[in-house]
């Protein structure tokens, strides 16, 4: 399973670019909606509950590093804080993952990763000033790194966030992890 998401995801990020793109789009889109079925299927299990929601706030390490960063550097904490400004973002983003919705999941996935993307930019917008001077940069510069960072998360979302893939930071991680072995079916 794991070689599986790690070929998927090499695959979706070397052809995001190539003028194949938009094939390998709806490629890597019918295997999401084919996780998502299976998804529905282990949430429709006689007896499957979804565990209490828990957060790691910034997945990929982003929340781990930043306060370690912290935790040793008592200039970084001063300058930019324990934890990164738009954690509130990821928090928010994860109860969407937590529960994984499977029913339109696609699509609610998509729109959770999209307002993941614009909850960090908005907090450029309000965090700007502040760390304008703690970083001795120009305003237009913070909301220019924060929004870049923004879009980076977004393309690590879409494409290490997929369901059933057995990362503890997938869509429905919430329930326990789908039943391997399960067929490719067509969608009707």
């Amino acid at each position: 399973m794991r070689i599986r998401l790690t070929i998927i995801v090499f695959a979706s990020l070397a052809w995001s670019m190539h003028p194949l793109a938009d094939p390998l789009d709806e490629a890597v889109e019918a295997l999401e909606r084919q996780q998502m079925r299976w998804l529905n299927e282990q949430q429709n299990k006689p007896g499957v509950v979804i565990d209490d929601f828990r957060s790691d706030g910034c997945s990929g390490g982003m929340s781990e590093t930043w306060t370690f960063m912290a935790e040793v550097s008592p200039d970084f904490a001063e300058r930019v804080g324990m934890k990164p400004p738009w954690e509130y973002c990821c928090v928010a983003h994860d109860r969407h993952y937590w529960r994984g919705e499977s029913i339109n999941g696609f699509e609610k996935r998509q729109q959770a990763d999209e307002e993941l993307r614009q909850c960090v930019r908005q907090s450029a917008n309000s965090q700007s000033e502040h760390l304008s001077i703690s970083l001795g940069l120009s305003p237009q510069e913070v909301i220019e790194m924060i929004n870049l960072t923004a879009d980076l998360m977004h393309t690590a979302v879409r494409l290490g966030g997929g369901p059933c893939t057995g990362l503890p930071w997938r869509w429905g991680h919430g329930w326990p992890e789908c039943s391997l072995g399960l067929p490719l079916e067509a969608e009707n």
